[in-house]
């Protein structure tokens, strides 16, 4: 982020966060700009997924950026159905 200019563009400082108990930690990945946790309930199991969605600048780096990220959200969507 170019701060050079004091006008700031987009949201200068975020990501996501899904909060969790220490003793599942060794069952989180991380992944760039996503954060999805998979959990069995006792009405079957959940999908929670939190994405940070890149910001428009009105370039093809923008476009690049959120296309993907739309790819790697349906991706671990796609993998979740074939594993449930």
């Amino acid at each position: 982020m170019d701060v050079s200019n004091k006008i700031l563009v987009g949201r200068p400082y975020g990501g996501t966060a899904i909060l969790y108990r220490k003793s599942i930690a060794g069952h989180i990945s991380v992944i760039p700009r996503l954060a999805a946790v998979k959990m069995q309930t006792r009405h079957g199991p959940v999908l929670i997924i939190n994405v940070y969605m890149p910001t428009d600048y009105h370039d093809d780096d923008s476009l690049d950026q959120y296309m993907e990220t739309c790819l790697i959200r349906l991706q671990i969507m796609m993998l979740w159905r074939l594993l449930s």
